[in-house]
């Protein structure tokens, strides 16, 4: 059985402008799943969307980071402002 705070997770695009959330899962292929671990994005670190798109800037960390969002691998979060 799932933790209950997956609940509610929803992919990282889908948060508006300055909104923050927790990592909850990452999904896809391992080896793009590993990638995005290597970059530092890991269950219970925290992201806030700076610039939503394809493209969409997020701060990880307190860190700045592009990143190109596509099929082969998600990253669910909890969000944690409205």
């Amino acid at each position: 059985m799932s933790p209950p705070w997956n609940l509610n997770a929803v992919p990282v695009e889908y948060l508006a402008p300055e909104t923050e959330g927790v990592v909850v899962d990452l999904c896809g292929e391992e080896k793009n799943v590993h990638r995005l671990e290597e970059l530092g994005i890991r269950c219970g670190c925290k992201i806030r969307m700076l610039c939503p798109g394809e493209t969409c800037l997020l701060a990880i960390e307190g860190k700045k980071m592009c990143l190109r969002l596509n099929s082969t691998a998600e990253i669910l979060v909890q969000p944690l402002t409205p």
